[in-house]
């Protein structure tokens, strides 16, 4: 019997797409191959035809619209294609001039185009599969680890079935002993209501465990955004530099509106977690610092000339700030800059018809720092105060836990300590709370320890995020910043700035 390749069977194709992780360089091209046929008629290849279809798909990614309809209904209405237009897309942005040298987990039009390709990707699954598509990706989202016998012999989900008897709704049915602790479902593992129990919501039948559909698309989304860097690694690896050459030189339409965004001054279009000033002021706090008293001080007014001989004659003690350092060419762009970014909580301008003047304040946005000897005096931060009370209430959702147990291991105290050390210490601080279990807490703390990406620690979450906005007291009236108030490392910003960082995207 021939084997079915993703370039000529629909079945496989749509197997590559959702789970390209588990295939090989040679499949993800052959899925490539089917989406760039699209394109070639009698024989003859139609590069016009993809170009409109490129520049169309990557300027719908940036319409918040479009990328939430096309979980509903396909905005692209075959893998293959989705794989190719959404890939180049990605590859068009990357080769923006404004991005060359960043990062790109700092470029949001990367994250638009990614969200509209898992959207669509979801979308396409649900109205093509009969559900065994979605058991053959529940074999990696829920399958436990390999024993000394191997990986389980048979299938990981057996079925996908309405439950009456679980007041109703689709559930995954998984055999216990094929089973692992990713089945294990919890109302406490994402954001809840007030007064909502923690109940869990994976039922047990028949030596079977039934894991809500909900659960699924949940756990696939994650997996899908991640899994989109092994399909752009292989297109980026698979096309030579004249095809990239000729592609970035023939796109238009996507440049034209990242050029729009900048034009508009629309930064939270283009840059994720747009937060440059805050540490531009950072750094010029710490020149001014450093600089001779008759070169300037902090809390006093000073030209725009006076910092910048501040600033260039610094010499940062970590990559991330000589960054910043470099990108200051001149005073004037230092003004400008600071202009631009001003915060009157860190930085006061003083409006002049010649020459404006500028101080800067005594700590970053304003932010309060803190001296942290102890765990407990994060409790110091509102919204870390206002956590606690929470947890007075209700056992921790897994995004506050993974937050807790990050801002602590960069922590500088904790820097050479033991993983032993860090989790008597976090048991001793948990242990406060009426709902402590030693074993179940301790469980869950070594898990985040583990949790790293591509072996590098995350970084603590900032004040943007999203899962913090429950505890935030608003951002306008607070005092205290998470990465300005806290006494991190410098090694925190390397990795938040460096040119081998970890990449979100």
């Amino acid at each position: 019997m021939a084997t079915t390749t993703p370039t000529d069977d629909e079945r496989t194709a749509y197997q590559v797409a959702s789970l390209p992780t588990e295939y090989g360089e040679i499949r993800i091209n052959q899925l490539f191959t089917r989406g760039f046929n699209r394109y070639t008629v009698d024989g003859e290849d139609q590069p016009q035809d993809l170009l409109d279809d490129l520049e169309r798909f990557g300027t719908a990614a940036f319409k918040d619209d479009v990328r939430n309809a096309a979980a509903r209904e396909p905005f692209v209405d075959e893998p293959g294609t989705l794989a190719v237009l959404a890939t180049l897309s990605v590859i068009c942005i990357k080769a923006h001039p404004k991005f060359e040298d960043v990062p790109p987990r700092k470029i949001q039009p990367l994250y638009d185009v990614r969200e509209l390709y898992v959207n669509n990707l979801g979308s396409l699954m649900r109205d093509y599969s009969d559900g065994t598509l979605q058991q053959d990706i529940a074999e990696v989202l829920y399958a436990k680890d390999p024993g000394e016998d191997g990986p389980h012999p048979g299938r990981v989900c057996t079925g996908i079935k309405e439950m009456p008897e679980f007041d109703g709704g689709l559930y995954l049915e998984i055999p216990m002993a094929a089973a692992s602790r990713q089945c294990l479902v919890r109302d406490d593992q994402r954001p809840s209501d007030e007064g909502e129990t923690a109940e869990i919501r994976t039922r047990v039948k028949d030596n079977n465990l039934y894991v809500p559909a909900g659960d699924f698309d949940e756990k696939y989304s994650e997996y899908a955004r991640d899994a989109f860097k092994t399909l752009l690694r292989v297109q980026e690896d698979g096309l030579s530099e004249d095809q990239q050459t000729w592609l970035v030189a023939n796109e238009s339409a996507i440049t034209e509106r990242i050029d729009r965004f900048l034009e508009g001054g629309n930064h939270d279009r283009i840059w994720r977690d747009w937060d440059r000033g805050e540490r531009l002021v950072r750094v010029l706090r710490e020149a001014v610092t450093h600089a001779a008293d008759d070169t300037a001080t902090v809390g006093a007014f000073h030209s725009a000339q006076a910092l910048y001989d501040a600033l260039a004659a610094y010499e940062p003690d970590a990559a991330w700030k000589q960054s910043i350092q470099n990108r200051v060419s001149s005073p004037r762009s230092l003004g400008n800059l600071l202009v631009s970014q001003q915060d009157p909580r860190r930085l006061t301008v003083k409006h002049d018809r010649e020459t404006n003047q500028y101080r800067i304040d005594a700590s970053s946005r304003g932010a309060h720092p803190i001296t942290v000897e102890s765990i407990e005096d994060l409790f110091e931060l509102p919204c870390m105060a206002n956590m606690a009370e929470r947890l007075q209430e209700k056992k921790p959702v897994r995004k506050d836990l993974y937050n807790f147990v990050r801002m602590v291991m960069w922590l500088p105290q904790y820097q050479e300590s033991s993983l032993d050390e860090i989790v008597a210490d976090l048991k001793d601080v948990f242990s406060q709370w009426p709902w402590y279990d030693e074993q179940e807490t301790e469980y869950q703390i070594r898990y985040e320890f583990s949790n790293t990406i591509n072996g590098d620690t995350p970084l603590p979450m900032n004040c943007d995020n999203d899962d913090l906005q429950r505890y935030c007291i608003g951002q306008d009236q607070c005092d205290y910043s998470i990465w300005g108030s806290v006494p991190f490392p410098d090694e925190m910003y390397d990795q938040l700035d460096g040119p081998g960082s970890t990449s979100e995207f």
